[in-house]
């Protein structure tokens, strides 16, 4: 074939088999948004009772949406990979342990729909803030990427920057970024057209500040708080009482991880008999078949194949003529696969005949099928059967 091209055989699985699975991903650390789904991609190279954690790592300390993810498994102490760049749920990432996160995740700081005046808050007034971006909207600084919380007051209790078209103005309300840590008060610039120090009218707006590490003195306009447009003015401006949160998502940061826990592909006992249904592929055989292929630097025939399916995972196939001799004993291996194939040679290595076969599958504990001749595969009385037949055409 092309070098490009690989041929799969889908078989079954043993009697009772369960796949391997995972738990579900948990946010261990971090505050950022998104979904992390774990998908089984090779179920028996998946370990039991292990324990997985996802970290995130971005391209530059002062980043805050991360680039890539690691995969870690925790109970062997053992990194898996740490080139997953598959940040929108695409499912194309790396896999590690026959395991596939599926990470998605906001491309950038996002205004929470929940955003609004606290509960208990008397003002009518609705506001609208939008980012300044003066700054990538994901370049991480102090205050930034914070919740917003605006305490507004009856009397002065801050003055805004001065700095065109700004004044130095005095200002009913503090601005505070609600960090990890303490919560820090943020510097402002204030538009007040009528000098009340609140926001009631709508050309009236707060430019909230912040600034970067390297350079302290330069301000960095960040978020613009005004009175929404698109809403008639309000009867009752914000006052003492009234608490204005900004509430944003950010994507996954270095901050971020996730930690979940794989269960191992296994055989449960109890679904041994009820799925033990074995029957043969093909049946008949047909020697003169398109798929069999043509074989060369073989003596005789070549080699042929047939599959006893529906099996568990430990049992013994023999296999008998017509006249009931034991022709060959197959022992599958107690692995999870649900087949075992035949060469359709005798015990003596030497080709069967075309003719008419029966079989018998000893599962142990789970109990003994015999397959007869050309019937359908239909329970007859408390027995199953099946047919095994082959001819040359």
């Amino acid at each position: 074939m092309p070098t490009n091209v690989i041929a799969i055989r889908p078989n079954p699985r043993a009697a009772g088999y369960v796949p391997a699975g995972a738990s579900a991903a948990q946010q261990a650390s971090g505050r950022g948004a998104g979904e992390v789904l774990i998908e089984v991609i090779n179920s028996g190279l998946v370990p039991d009772g292990h324990q997985f954690k996802i970290d995130f790592s971005a391209p530059s300390p002062d980043s805050l949406r991360a680039n890539r993810y690691s995969l870690w498994d925790t109970t062997a102490d053992t990194l898996l990979f740490e080139t997953g760049a598959d940040l929108a749920g695409a499912g194309i990432g790396p896999v590690g342990q026959g395991l596939l996160p599926i990470v998605q995740t906001q491309a950038t700081v996002a205004i929470n729909d929940s955003s609004g005046f606290a509960a208990g808050s008397a003002t009518d007034a609705k506001l609208r803030v939008s980012y300044l971006p003066t700054l990538p909207i994901n370049r991480l600084r102090p205050g930034f990427p914070d919740d917003i919380r605006i305490e507004f007051a009856d009397a002065v209790v801050d003055t805004g920057l001065w700095g065109p078209p700004f004044a130095a103005t005095p200002a009913k309300f503090r601005v505070w970024a609600h960090s990890a840590g303490d919560d820090r008060q943020l510097d402002f610039r204030f538009l007040d057209l009528n000098g009340d120090g609140t926001l009631s009218l709508l050309a009236e707006g707060i430019d909230i500040i912040t600034y970067l590490p390297e350079s302290p003195d330069t301000i960095r306009s960040t978020w613009w708080v005004i009175l929404d447009p698109t809403q008639v003015l309000p009867q009752s401006p914000p006052r003492e009482g009234d608490t204005y949160l900004l509430k944003l998502t950010r994507p996954f940061a270095e901050d971020d991880s996730f930690v979940f826990t794989s269960v191992g592909e296994t055989i449960d006992p109890t679904r041994v008999k009820q799925d033990f249904s074995p029957y043969v592929v093909p049946n008949p055989y047909v020697g003169a078949a398109s798929f069999e292929p043509e074989r060369y630097g073989i003596s005789g025939r070549g080699e042929r194949r047939l599959e006893f399916r529906g099996l568990p995972s430990q049992c013994q196939i023999r296999i008998y003529n017509i006249k009931g001799e034991r022709i060959q004993t197959l022992r599958h291996d107690g692995s999870h696969d649900g087949y075992l194939a035949w060469d359709l040679r005798t015990k003596e290595s030497l080709d069967v005949a075309p003719g008419l076969y029966i079989y018998q599958v000893d599962g142990g504990a789970a109990g003994s099928k015999t397959g007869n001749s050309r019937s359908s595969s239909r329970a007859r009385g408390r027995r199953w059967y099946c047919a095994y037949a082959f001819s040359y055409l």
